[in-house]
């Protein structure tokens, strides 16, 4: 199979043309979008690896050219840059996929397999899921491996009505995913209707979910549409939905079947159109192995399943993440706050966060009012009675520390006798960096 990879690093470019070429790809190479598109034209390739961010262009604007010119062309994009915006405009636009850097060369290699076979399967005449343009909205913030692979699933949930079950603790974000689905979704014209299943006892649950009709039960005085016609051609949001009572998990059922409803102290059913995003923090097979969730309802809510890592699994977006939350409360309490101390910083990234992104922002908002400075140090910081451990700055000298750095990875090398991929994994970093370092220090990666 013929590969183009599209990226301003001759780093990159020659770590990705080895890896294929030793899986058996015939690799083309390309540092522009320019030389990308004429490469496509002449060598007829199918398929195409490419980074987003370059200097002269854009790989998003590559993958326009290339689908404008081939609609069939398959292309996976790269960024260094994460974010839900890019996802969403990456899949929309066409992309078959989207991986973040740094990223593990056998996962890579398993990607791009799965493109190879959506090549074939397009040869073979299947056609390709239609895309749309919409809007992207920012809710979410992070760029971290495990961020962007929600932001993926996002993407691709837009795309269609099925329902969603997000899992994920409390305080990491389960219902701005739900929000960013239906604000990029076909139905986004439409209403965005939560309610939070466990905050109400079965009878209020019911009505308010199903509505009621006039003399259903004392004090009904009127009939009043429920939150499923609320949401009519929009989204019903079902927060924690481990919580409803097997009575209503019957109904739900039901409504997810046939699509209708019928309200409270009424015979007759009624239509509805209605797409269902679910979350809850609980582990619903758990729940179905001990009896207390019905099997086939969790079939029919999770159609496509999105789990939204705790924030201790994604450090490297805390700082993105506090900054902000500091920008947004400092303008909104009218507070010169700029920045976060090294040491601030350092208190954020080694606390454990039992209440995840909800308790960063509430630790900065509580910083943010309280200070009286411009930077927020590690005593602005409450972690009730949590000791956070603060690394001193390193006193070394930067050219001793590159020396010893330059000897550890020669010293690896040698006793891997060159293995590239044993080093990496030795030496805690990934192919591409281990290339950048050892271009940088002059290193030879072949035992000559």
């Amino acid at each position: 199979m013929k590969i183009l990879v599209v990226d301003d690093d001759p780093v990159t470019l020659n770590m990705l043309q080895e890896f294929l070429e030793k899986n058996h790809f015939q690799v083309f190479l390309a540092q522009n979008a320019e030389s990308a598109v004429e490469q496509v034209a002449k060598a007829r390739i199918p398929l195409v690896l490419s980074d987003i961010r370059m200097e002269e262009s854009d790989g998003l604007s590559l993958l326009s050219e290339l689908k404008k010119r081939d609609p069939k062309i398959v292309m996976i994009l790269m960024t260094g840059f994460g974010s839900m915006e890019g996802a969403i405009e990456a899949i929309q636009k066409g992309a078959f996929d989207y991986i973040s850097k740094p990223f593990d060369l056998n996962r890579m290699l398993a990607l791009v397999n799965k493109a190879v076979k959506h090549v074939q399967s397009l040869d073979q005449g299947d056609d390709e899921v239609p895309t749309i343009r919409l809007e992207t909205p920012k809710t979410l913030t992070g760029s971290s491996p495990k961020i962007v692979e929600v932001y993926k699933t996002i993407a691709r949930a837009t795309l269609s009505s099925s329902t969603v079950l997000i899992h994920g603790e409390s305080g990491t974000g389960k219902e701005l995913v739900a929000r960013a689905i239906h604000s990029n979704s076909a139905r986004k014209q439409k209403k965005f209707v939560a309610v939070n299943c466990g905050a109400l006892t079965e009878t209020l649950l019911e009505s308010e979910l199903f509505g009621y009709i006039k003399g259903a039960f004392t004090g009904a005085q009127s009939d009043k549409r429920g939150l499923f016609e609320e949401a009519d051609g929009g989204t019903l949001f079902l927060d924690e939905i481990g919580d409803i009572t097997p009575g209503l998990q019957v109904k739900l059922l039901r409504v997810l079947q046939e699509g209708e409803i019928k309200p409270v102290g009424s015979n007759d059913s009624r239509k509805i159109d209605v797409r269902i995003v679910a979350a809850t923090h609980r582990d619903l097979n758990q729940m179905v192995q001990d009896g207390k969730f019905r099997e086939d309802l969790i079939y029919r809510l999770k159609v496509i399943e999105i789990e939204i890592p705790p924030l201790r699994e994604r450090k490297e977006d805390i700082p993105e993440l506090a900054q902000l939350f500091l920008k947004n409360y400092a303008g909104k309490l009218g507070k010169k706050v700029t920045s976060i101390s090294r040491e601030g910083m350092n208190a954020l990234l080694t606390h454990h966060w039992p209440g995840n992104v909800r308790e960063l922002e509430h630790q900065i908002e509580r910083a943010v009012t309280l200070t009286s400075a411009s930077i927020l140090s590690a005593d602005d910081f409450d972690f009730s009675g949590h000791e956070p451990q603060i690394v001193a700055p390193n006193a070394h000298d930067p050219r001793s520390l590159e020396e010893i750095e330059k000897k550890h990875i020669l010293k690896v090398l040698k006793d891997v006798d060159y293995n590239k991929s044993k080093a990496s994994e030795i030496l805690g970093i990934d192919r591409a960096t281990l290339y950048r370092k050892a271009q940088k220090y002059g290193i030879a990666l072949k035992n000559e």
